[in-house]
């Protein structure tokens, strides 16, 4: 009994991603893993999140979900857009009240809130293909 719980315990502490502030070096760590999720949290609407798994890339939204090879072009299109919005990020929004986005992999977590209108995200999906 007592292993079992110390198991879970770890398994607990190794599935939590540590939550650090939007900064390029951080985001950097992200995408080392060449494994994250960027995840859009809409106010008021559905989220939608693009996956990245070995040289895939996976759509989810309240739509099928889209799961096809992602090219390099893309890939660039991608970064620049995730660059542009943490050169937005806004200190004075919040979560509560706005838009934001969520980068993570298994080991980081960073909440992006740029001073953005939404509808920049839809171009991105209409870009790729996705929408």
């Amino acid at each position: 009994m007592r292993n079992i719980l110390l198991l879970m315990c770890v398994i607990t502490v190794i599935a939590c991603a540590r939550t650090v502030d939007p900064t390029i070096e951080n985001i950097n760590k992200i995408f080392t893993s060449k494994d994250f999720t960027f995840e859009f949290h809409k106010k008021e609407a559905p989220s939608a999140s693009l996956s990245f798994r070995d040289d895939y890339l996976v759509f989810k939204s309240d739509q099928p979900t889209i799961r096809r090879v992602i090219t390099y072009d893309e890939v660039v299109l991608i970064n620049n857009f995730i660059q542009n919005i943490v050169n937005l990020h806004s200190e004075t929004l919040d979560k509560k009240s706005s838009s934001y986005y969520v980068i993570k992999n298994t080991a980081y977590k960073t909440v992006v809130i740029p001073d953005q209108e939404d509808f920049y995200f839809e171009a991105l999906l209409k870009t790729l293909d996705l929408y």
